[in-house]
C-alpha cells in the first residue's frame, strides 16, 4: 500500500518513473552472493521493467568488501568469488536498466555525518546510502531496520520514502 500511495503522488508531479535506490543487499546476486528475500529471482526482473533503478557507488565496495570476507572464510573458492565479482560488476555497469548516482558529495557527507552523530548509526556504507536516497529525494529500498527506525524521528533527515522487499511483493 504504501508503494501505491508513493507512486500516486509521484504521477501528480509529472514524474513518470518512480526512481528506487537500492541498498547493496538486491546487488549482491549479480555477484553471484545470494540473498535470502522471498521470491527475489522472479520478482527482481519485474523491478527492472516498472521502476528507474539507481545504486551509489559505494555499494559496488561493500559487495567487494562482502566477496572479500568470505573468501577468507573459504580460501579455495577464493579465485571464484573474484571472478564472479569481476563478471558481475561488467554485468551491472554495461546494463542500462541500472544507474549509478553520485558516490558522495558534501551535502551527502553532511547528512551521513549527522546520522553518526544523533542517530548513532555506525556503518558508513548504510549512512551513505541513506543520504544519498536523502540528498535525491528518492525512495529508499533497504532491509536495514537501523535505516528503517530513523525515519520515525521527527527530526532525521528523510528520503522520498524508504521501502523493505516485502512492500515491494505486495505490488507483484
Amino acid at each position: 500500500m504504501r508503494l501505491k500511495k508513493l507512486v500516486k503522488n509521484y504521477r501528480r508531479k509529472e514524474v513518470f518513473t518512480v526512481k528506487l535506490l537500492l541498498d547493496t543487499t538486491y546487488l549482491l546476486p549479480v555477484f553471484g552472493i545470494g540473498i535470502k528475500l522471498r521470491k527475489f529471482s522472479e520478482v527482481f526482473p519485474k523491478l527492472l521493467n516498472k521502476y528507474s533503478l539507481l545504486y551509489n557507488p559505494v555499494s559496488l565496495v561493500e559487495a567487494k568488501w562482502i566477496i572479500i570476507s568470505q573468501s577468507k572464510r573459504m580460501p579455495s573458492k577464493r579465485e571464484m568469488f573474484l571472478r564472479r565479482f569481476r563478471k558481475g560488476l561488467k554485468v551491472l555497469l554495461s546494463n542500462a536498466k541500472f544507474s549509478q548516482t553520485a558516490l558522495t558529495n558534501a551535502e551527502i557527507e553532511e547528512i551521513a555525518d549527522r546520522l553518526l552523530v544523533k542517530f548513532k548509526i555506525p556503518d558508513y556504507f548504510d549512512r551513505i546510502i541513506y543520504a544519498t536516497a536523502v540528498h535525491y529525494n528518492i525512495i529508499l529500498l533497504t532491509e536495514d531496520e537501523k535505516l528503517h527506525n530513523i525515519v520515525k524521528s521527527k527530526h532525521a533527515p528523510k528520503p522520498k520514502g524508504i521501502l523493505k522487499w516485502e512492500h515491494i511483493m505486495q505490488e507483484f
